[in-house]
């Protein structure tokens, strides 16, 4: 009878091999809190470095267009949205009125010209007539004193004394007359008898007059002041009569900024010149660059026009945001693309780390 053998039945069985989570359990007790605890660390430092607001809104430059000079519009060269250069003509104006104008202001200037010439040339026999008066005098001065000589001696009468004081009388009125009426003359001239026409003072308010004429046709040819959009052109016909500095239709520039209202708490670290960037709702996924260009110096509160009352006994805090310029790092990049009243998000890096140890250093101060 065959015998069996009991040997290998007797041996201990082999321990199974650890799990992997087992053999993972270890590392991971370890390696996960150093990894939260790390990203505790970095997100605690880099708390309050990056400054982000959803409240912003794309900006444009708007200018109204108007003209100068009232008139009746004859040409309307632009249409609706339509994009302009400065320098541009947008529409004209009738001149004919002004070309009349011009007219009759060359003809006041001519006039004012002939009216000076003719002054001067008339001083000069003012001039003799004066010292004729003036030598009349001197002889019918000799005359009386001869006549009084005359007189004393019994030579000579009352009766002639009384004649030669009355021509000294009169000769001396007629001195008078003359002097004023050569004054007159002079005051008409300027002053200066041989003085040039156009110096006169009637000749440069009619030279005037004319400038301002010609200045006032110039209006009739309404131009662009700057590059830009224009919009709400319909309201503008060929044939509307309008006025001096009526608001016509909008200029909108292409020049683009971004008015982005933070909180008041977040603040405390923004500069002007830092940098930053600016999501469009228009354009999901595409970052601008840009950069903090202006602090506005007031709230929105501040500049409404009912500010608000806090002196009630139920005031509540509300914490205030205060308007903040950005503006675009390369306006090429966001020329024709953006328009003003879009909406955006725009993250600003102030540039602010905390320490882990130590006291955070203050805020430096704005210039």
């Amino acid at each position: 009878m065959a015998s069996i053998d009991n040997s290998a039945g007797s041996a201990p069985a082999a321990a199974p091999p650890p799990s992997l989570m087992r053999r993972l359990r270890w590392p991971l007790m370890v390696i996960v809190p150093v990894a939260m605890i790390a990203a505790a660390a970095v997100f605690y430092l880099n708390g309050g470095r990056y400054e982000s607001t959803d409240d912003a809104y794309v900006q444009a430059a708007r200018v109204q267009v108007s003209a100068s000079i009232p008139g009746r519009v004859v040409e309307l060269l632009v249409k609706e949205n339509q994009p302009v250069k400065a320098g541009q003509v947008l529409f004209r104006i009738d001149a004919r009125d002004y070309d009349v104008a011009i007219a009759n202001a060359r003809a006041q200037l001519a006039q004012a010209r002939l009216q000076v010439r003719s002054t001067q040339s008339s001083y000069a026999p003012r001039a003799a007539e004066l010292k004729a008066a003036q030598n009349d005098l001197a002889y019918r001065l000799k005359e009386l004193a001869r006549q009084r000589q005359l007189t004393a001696t019994e030579v000579g009468s009352q009766r002639e004394l009384d004649e030669r004081t009355n021509d000294v009388n009169v000769a001396r009125q007629r001195v008078a007359t003359a002097q004023a009426n050569l004054e007159e003359a002079l005051a008409t001239i300027g002053g200066s008898p041989s003085g040039p026409t156009d110096s006169h003072p009637a000749v440069q308010a009619a030279q005037a007059a004319l400038d301002q004429a010609v200045l006032n046709r110039s209006y009739t040819v309404v131009a662009a002041s700057q590059d830009g959009l224009v919009t709400k052109v319909e309201q503008l016909q060929v044939g509307s009569y309008i006025n001096a500095a009526q608001p016509l239709f909008t200029l909108v520039s292409e020049r683009m900024w971004i008015d982005a209202n933070f909180k008041e708490v977040q603040l405390t670290y923004m500069r002007e010149g830092q940098k930053g960037e600016a999501e469009i709702d228009a354009y999901p996924g595409q970052a601008f660059a840009v950069h903090l260009e202006s602090l506005s110096p007031g709230t929105g509160s501040a500049f409404s026009i009912l500010p608000a009352e806090n002196a009630t006994g139920n005031w509540v805090k509300v914490t205030q945001r205060l308007p903040v310029r950005v503006v675009f790092d390369d306006p090429e990049a966001v020329r024709n693309r953006l328009h003003a009243g879009l909406s955006a998000k725009v993250t600003i890096d102030t540039g602010h780390v905390r320490t882990l140890f130590g006291k955070t250093p203050p805020p430096s101060p704005r210039p």
